[in-house]
C-alpha cells in the first residue's frame, strides 16, 4: 500500500471508525512500512484497533515494534492443534515456531494488556475434530479468544469439498465441545457463521458499517466481494464512495451481476463457490 493511499485512509476513515483491522486477507508483516502503519493507527485515536498475521514472519524484533505501538488485539491465524495439521492447512508453516514467537511476544508485554492475543481458526473438515484442543492450545500459549470461521469456498481453489457444514450433527458436536473447553479454560470462544440462516441477502449488515479497503485503494463492501470490480476507489473520497450510487443500489437491495450479493456464502451456508480474485 502506498503512503498517498494510507494517508486518506487515515484522514477520511480513521476518524469516523470504531475499529480498523490491519489487515484482511494478505500478511502484514511482509510490508517494510507496517512498522509506520501500526504507529499512525495507534495514534489515531480509534478505539479498537486490530492486526491479523499468520506469524510465520515473527521474530523478536517485530515484537519490539508491534509492543511499542501495540493493537488493541493480535489475531495468529492457527488451522491445526499440531505441527502436521498446521503445516498441511498452512503450506507447510512450522506451528511450533509460530506459537514460541507468540510466547515470547506474551512474555515481553508482561502485565500490559494491550495486544490481547487470539488465535483465528478457519474451520475445514481436516481440522474439525482438532478445534477443542486448538482452545487448549490458545490457554496454553496466553491468547484470550479463539475466532472460528467457516471455510468459505473461493472459485478455483478446489476447496468445496472440505467446507464443513456448521449445521450438521457432526459439526454441532465438535463445536459445543470446544465452546465448554473454551468456558472452562476462560477463553472466549466465537463461531463467525451466525448470519448464515438468513432468508435473503438483504439487508446485510456489511453495508451498514464496514467496509474493506485494499492495497490500491479500492473499496468492497464485504469480505467476499468480488475484487475485480471494487465499487469505488479511496483516492476519490470516501464520502463520495459510501454514499454513491453503487452503495445506494447495494443498499435498496438491488443485486444484479457482477454483485457477490447473490452467491453470499452467509445465504448458501458456502453451498457454492464464491468469484473472489481478480481475473
Amino acid at each position: 500500500m502506498s503512503a498517498d493511499v494510507f494517508q486518506k485512509i487515515r484522514t477520511d476513515v480513521f476518524p469516523l471508525a470504531r475499529t480498523v483491522g490491519i489487515s484482511c486477507g494478505a500478511e502484514p508483516l511482509t510490508n517494510p512500512d507496517f512498522g509506520n502503519h501500526l504507529q499512525t493507527l495507534y495514534k489515531s485515536g480509534v478505539p479498537y484497533r486490530q492486526m491479523v498475521t499468520n506469524g510465520t514472519l515473527l521474530t523478536t524484533e517485530l515484537i519490539q515494534m508491534i509492543l511499542r505501538h501495540p493493537p488493541t488485539s493480535l489475531f495468529i491465524s492457527i488451522d491445526g492443534a499440531d505441527c502436521k495439521t498446521h503445516g498441511s492447512i498452512r503450506d507447510g508453516a512450522d506451528l511450533d515456531r509460530i506459537l514460541a514467537m507468540t510466547g515470547i511476544l506474551v512474555a515481553r508485554r508482561g502485565k500490559r494488556i494491550f495486544p490481547m492475543i487470539g488465535f483465528s481458526t478457519t474451520l475445514q473438515r481436516d481440522n474439525l475434530h482438532q478445534i477443542t484442543d486448538i482452545v487448549r492450545l490458545a490457554s496454553k500459549t496466553g491468547a484470550v479468544s479463539v475466532g472460528v470461521v467457516p471455510l468459505v469456498p473461493y472459485e478455483g481453489l478446489n476447496t468445496l469439498d472440505r467446507v464443513v457444514d456448521t449445521g450438521s450433527r457432526e459439526a454441532e458436536k465438535e463445536i459445543l465441545k470446544a465452546r465448554l473447553t473454551a468456558s472452562e479454560l476462560e477463553i472466549e470462544f466465537h463461531l463467525s457463521s451466525e448470519m448464515s440462516d438468513r432468508a435473503s441477502a438483504h439487508p446485510c449488515p456489511y453495508l451498514l458499517n464496514t467496509l474493506f479497503i485494499d492495497a490500491d485503494g479500492s473499496i468492497f463492501p464485504c469480505p467476499y466481494w468480488n475484487t475485480e470490480h471494487p465499487v469505488g476507489n479511496i483516492l476519490e473520497g470516501f464520502e463520495k464512495v459510501w454514499n454513491g450510487a453503487e452503495y445506494l443500489r447495494l443498499r435498496s437491495g438491488h443485486f444484479a451481476k457482477p454483485d457477490n450479493c447473490l452467491q453470499c456464502p452467509e445465504v448458501t451456508s458456502r453451498t457454492v463457490e464464491v468469484l473472489k480474485a481478480k481475473q
